[in-house]
């Protein structure tokens, strides 16, 4: 352990009077690169990383023992400024080294101009009554700013968030988004036909609608960075599409399905009870050679939604897209015959649009 992680936390001090929060600063939430920053330099270095919870728990990996997750929990929050920037926090670990194990610390945090969150600086090992700038020449700081932060699942720490090929463009955007991105949305997540689906706001003008597509991603990404860039947002309705470039990658439907039965149970850990929907692999005219497995991977998805995941709907795209002779239809795809025009959304809008009909539905059904 670093010695300048040490001061992260102050000794132990008791809580009197401060009454358990339920939710993480909105700031706050998602997953933060911890670096050194060097005020001579004006650079950063990594240290590890953070990820805040929406509810009131955080986790910490260090790089110098990444594997291990440090558990902590909020048991209160003091918004010292009124504005939501300034914040004295306590904290409780349940994971993490024996010394800061249950029991009470301070410390507090500040959202500055840049995005970084810092430290305040720490007075005589005491839990100070206002925040004080830490003024050393090189700080501690929670940042999204540098492109080379290496990003880890805190807890499958194998898996490497940051190696993909969509981090600088996409990625990282989406978590420097994440203080100011609208909550409680219809969120659009998957690959190059969600990225693509630019129409979003003209086509379901009664809802918030959130465009979490990353292009060129596969199923098995979806399912990593889920947590990463869907649970912060808080959605009320999840539609997703990805799936097709796993099969165009060669993975056969057998893997694609187990991937999708990981994905569910993930989301449904943080979110119980929204309406999430599964739009069925499109038939493209680039793949042709691949519908076979399309079509099996699209009929095992459907039979373990029928099966296992009845508070999930199949979207099924498959039938409109094709023609009378059961081939994929160009006249609803770019020149690329992958991508599709405004003819192909147009089918998946009405679908959508329907499928978002009966959501409502069942609800007013409900409240009856």
């Amino acid at each position: 352990m670093h010695l300048y992680w040490i001061v992260f936390f102050i000794a132990p001090i008791l809580v009197d009077g401060q009454s358990k929060i339920s939710t993480t600063p909105l700031f706050m939430r998602g997953l933060w690169c911890v670096a050194q920053w060097s005020q001579s330099s004006q650079a950063y270095t990594q240290t590890g990383q953070a990820f805040f919870y929406n509810n009131d728990t955080f986790t910490f990996n260090f790089l110098d023992n990444s594997s291990f997750t440090w558990i902590n929990h909020f048991v209160a929050i003091n918004n010292t400024d009124g504005s939501g920037g300034t914040y004295q926090i306590l904290t409780v670990a349940t994971q993490g080294p024996s010394q800061y194990l249950n029991k009470t610390l301070c410390f507090w945090r500040r959202l500055i101009a840049n995005g970084d969150i810092v430290s305040g600086r720490q007075s005589n090992g005491t839990c100070t009554p206002t925040f004080e700038n830490d003024t050393a020449s090189e700080t501690i700081r929670y940042t999204r700013n540098p492109t080379t932060c290496r990003l880890i699942d805190d807890e499958d720490t194998k898996i490497v968030l940051s190696s993909t090929p969509f981090e600088v463009e996409t990625l990282l955007p989406f978590d420097r988004n994440l203080p100011s991105a609208k909550r409680h949305g219809l969120v659009f997540f998957g690959s190059s036909s969600i990225v693509k689906w630019s129409t979003l706001a003209q086509d379901f003008p009664d809802y918030t609608t959130l465009n979490r597509g990353f292009g060129g991603s596969t199923l098995v990404q979806c399912y990593q960075q889920f947590k990463r860039i869907i649970y912060p947002l808080e959605p009320s309705i999840l539609i997703i599409y990805a799936g097709e470039n796993d099969i165009a990658d060669g993975q056969p439907p057998i893997i694609v399905q187990s991937i999708f039965r990981q994905l569910i149970p993930t989301i449904r850990r943080f979110y119980p009870n929204i309406p999430i929907a599964y739009i069925s692999l499109k038939p493209s005219p680039s793949r042709v050679s691949k519908m076979a497995q399309m079509n099996d991977t699209n009929n095992r998805i459907r039979n373990d939604i029928a099966l296992f995941f009845r508070e999930v709907t199949f979207i099924d795209i498959w039938p409109d897209m094709l023609l009378p002779n059961g081939q994929p239809n160009p006249d609803l795809f770019l020149s690329d015959n992958l991508h599709m025009n405004s003819k192909g959304y147009a089918i998946w809008t009405k679908a959508v649009t329907i499928y978002l009909e009966s959501v409502f539905t069942k609800r007013a059904m409900h409240t009856n």
